[in-house]
């Protein structure tokens, strides 16, 4: 039987079959075609870009899920602010309820969605960010003038935008998974890539996510070298603390070392999030997997909560970005793990920034 497991197993080179992977083959041929068709229109005017009154970082990526972007338009909204600008964020706002609605998430001060309704990464970064805006829409420039009207804001962090190119943007940034870049090298739905690697041209610096976790990171630049000029840095993901989702509440991710516990998450590439928690040395006795932007219910926190009884866990983690999505759940007795985005070249990462503003 072909369903969505079976789909992501064979699209992240995991275990599938023959016929199945001849399928998704032929469909990514179709794929293919379809993406190229798009770009030519733009590239040749047929389709206009449009442009914002104000200038446009965008965060984005060549592959399906799971680069941290989350992370890395955190980093970047924090670190405007820090330069006395106004940033605001505009996301599509992936899983949502209502797809076509623009919506106000948040105003700066105050969330006005939960995560049903608004995606779980705007979610997300309206929770962690004060005094900066999150607005999501399937078009991003209405979405855009939309803030514009009501917040005034001088710059604009569009997530996951790489590929949203009916908008201008000032400044393309590419996100490339260190442990991973390009999958099994397939576009979707065969493997994990929106695009041909050669939509890498139009980057205008990328960014490396768990660069310290790459095999080769010295091969990868050079690979990357090959489709692009852009300045490459490279980033790693640290582990902050952990957040008690009932109380609020923050504990050193120390605590987690030599404890029993039980890892979950519905995210792209949950391996990542389990290697975190064996480096910070947790004893993960069992590891639950839901499918990326899995909507939780009642019944799912249960079966989480009898697994970690009957392996003698004595501590339930999850991701930040799940826990968003607990709010409306019984989330007694669950933590966060939250990671932040650290540069490594920083300084010269910060002039490529302020360079576009």
């Amino acid at each position: 039987m072909i369903n969505r497991q079976t789909i992501e197993d064979a699209m992240y080179g995991r275990k599938s079959s023959l016929l199945i992977r001849a399928l998704l083959f032929f469909l990514s041929l179709l794929y293919h075609v379809a993406v190229r068709l798009r770009l030519a229109v733009y590239e040749y005017g047929i389709l206009k870009t449009r442009k914002l009154p104000f200038p446009v970082i965008s965060v984005g990526n060549i592959t399906l899920g799971g680069t941290g972007k989350t992370p890395a338009v955190i980093e970047i909204a924090t670190f405007l602010q820090q330069h006395s600008r106004k940033p605001v964020i505009l996301s599509r706002g992936y899983g949502r309820r209502d797809s076509e609605k623009i919506l106000v998430v948040s105003n700066g001060s105050s969330s006005a969605a939960s995560a049903e309704v608004s995606g779980d990464e705007p979610a997300l970064m309206a929770s962690l960010l004060q005094n900066v805006p999150v607005v999501v829409g399937q078009d991003r420039y209405l979405a855009g003038r939309e803030a514009y009207a009501r917040f005034q804001p001088d710059v604009a962090l569009l997530d996951d935008g790489f590929q949203h190119i009916r908008l201008h943007r000032d400044l393309n940034i590419c996100l490339i998974d260190g442990l991973a870049p390009f999958g099994t090298g397939n576009l979707f739905p065969a493997g994990i890539l929106r695009e041909p690697v050669s939509g890498l041209q139009r980057a205008d610096a990328v960014l490396i996510t768990r660069s310290d976790r790459s095999p080769d990171c010295a091969e990868l630049k050079r690979r990357i070298g090959k489709f692009t000029t852009a300045p490459i840095f490279t980033s790693r993901h640290v582990p902050v603390c952990l957040v008690d989702l009932d109380r609020g509440k923050t504990i050193s991710v120390e605590s987690l070392k030599g404890m029993p516990v039980v890892a979950f998450s519905g995210i792209a590439k949950p391996e990542s999030f389990t290697s975190i928690l064996r480096d910070l040395g947790a004893d993960v006795r069992t590891v639950i997997a839901f499918s990326d932007h899995y909507r939780y219910s009642s019944n799912d926190l249960e079966t989480v909560r009898v697994q970690a009884q009957e392996v003698g866990a004595s501590m339930i983690v999850t991701t930040e970005k799940d826990g968003v999505k607990l709010r409306e759940l019984a989330h007694k007795d669950i933590m966060a793990l939250r990671i932040c985005l650290e540069i490594i070249e920083k300084d010269a990462w910060e002039r490529v920034l302020l360079a576009k503003l």
